[in-house]
């Protein structure tokens, strides 16, 4: 199975209930070739070093790419932002002293002056940051207990309601850690019966929902889904993959539908997409894609452009990125992604029409092959 976080830098070498649903009119879904895909690096001054892993836009165009930039054998937290012109980097408000492997894993914007960064510090302490408009600032979490504490998804309806999910390691293992808070600091949530919470969203009614896996009895990975009622996790009924692994990595929440997205994989190179939606029946699984021998998805997010996931296909040694857009029960590839190879996906947020997804490139030509910033936005 793969690492408990799968977002996490390794140096340079890569080898429901109806209770939240509403009962709305779907809107229409837009023609699949209004929008293609453009790679580029940016803008940023040095994008090569840079892997992005998290996106997220507001509705002024705003939009915050997070992740981190690696240095020789260390990694720093990284925050870069498009003005709608140019890209430019961040100062983060971080500890000092050594840096080692640190990284952030998701940002949520919920306004220009109201942004949130969520990762770990060192592999080993979780990290939070706060953009207030002006500056970047440290929030403060509780101690974590264990080790190996990674926050790899944040959401919420406020900066007083900001909720964020993760794994710690206790005594050889992997369990799912919650944190509730804002801006005077956060509290742990006893956290759903998972190994790995991944992702965490909002129900229309405020509702928080996280998705993840757990290890079961047999050994393998089942992918998790709860919502939170009242003090107690309320776990959701999803479809079951016999003998494999299932992990989720991504959620987002629509009108009246709610997606998730993985993958699930017998050994370690042959995954296949995990795609799950959910409407007033409860949680179904969708068609898969044909879109690679190997493929990983990652994210999902949800706009007038339609709902979209991202991720990597893998396929004899070298990699490509995908993105997807739902029509009906099928996802259909999104015109430009994966065009320039070797790339992988890790984030996409839908902005109005707007799509824009984040990741990583290869340089080739380097020993190891060195990772550079790699970011889609609609040509």
């Amino acid at each position: 199975m793969p690492p408990t976080a799968s977002r996490l830098v390794v140096a340079v070498v890569f080898a429901v209930s109806s209770l939240a649903i509403a009962a709305t009119t779907a809107s229409a879904v837009p023609d699949t070739g209004a929008c293609a895909l453009v790679a580029s690096e940016g803008t940023d001054p040095n994008p090569v070093g840079t892997i992005l892993e998290a996106v997220d836009a507001t509705d002024d165009g705003t939009v915050w790419a997070a992740g981190g930039h690696v240095v020789g054998p260390v990694s720093r937290p990284y925050v870069q932002r498009w003005n709608g012109t140019s890209w430019a980097e961040q100062r983060l408000d971080l500890p000092k002293g050594a840096i080692g492997l640190s990284s952030l894993y998701d940002v949520k914007a919920f306004a220009p002056n109201d942004v949130w960064a969520v990762g770990s510090w060192m592999g080993e302490d979780p990290l939070v940051q706060h953009w207030d408009g002006r500056r970047w600032s440290a929030v403060t979490t509780p101690e974590i207990g264990g080790t190996e504490a990674i926050l790899t998804g944040v959401d919420g309806t406020s900066s007083n309601d900001v909720w964020i999910v993760g794994q710690r390691r206790v005594d050889q293992q992997e369990h799912a850690l919650v944190l509730h808070g804002g801006l005077a600091g956060f509290r742990i949530v006893p956290p759903p019966d998972a190994s790995v919470l991944h992702a965490v969203a909002m129900y229309l009614d405020g509702t928080p929902v996280v998705a993840g896996w757990r290890i079961n009895d047999e050994g393998f990975a089942d992918g998790f889904i709860a919502h939170l009622t009242g003090s107690t996790w309320q776990e959701e009924a999803t479809p079951e993959k016999e003998e494999s692994n299932a992990f989720l990595f991504g959620l987002a929440v629509g009108r009246n539908r709610v997606w998730a997205v993985g993958f699930t994989n017998v050994s370690p190179d042959g995954d296949s997409p995990f795609t799950l939606e959910r409407g007033q029946g409860g949680w179904r699984e969708l068609d898969e894609p044909d879109v690679g021998p190997s493929t990983r998805l990652v994210s999902v997010g949800w706009g007038d452009a339609g709902t979209v996931a991202v991720g990597v296909v893998s396929d004899q040694g070298s990699s490509r990125a995908v993105a997807l857009r739902l029509d009906g029960r099928a996802w259909t590839p999104i015109a430009g992604a994966g065009s320039q190879p070797p790339d992988a996906l890790a984030d996409v947020a839908v902005a109005g029409q707007d799509i824009w997804a984040v990741g990583r490139a290869v340089v080739v030509g380097a020993t190891y092959g060195v990772p550079s910033a790699r970011i889609y936005s609609c040509g």
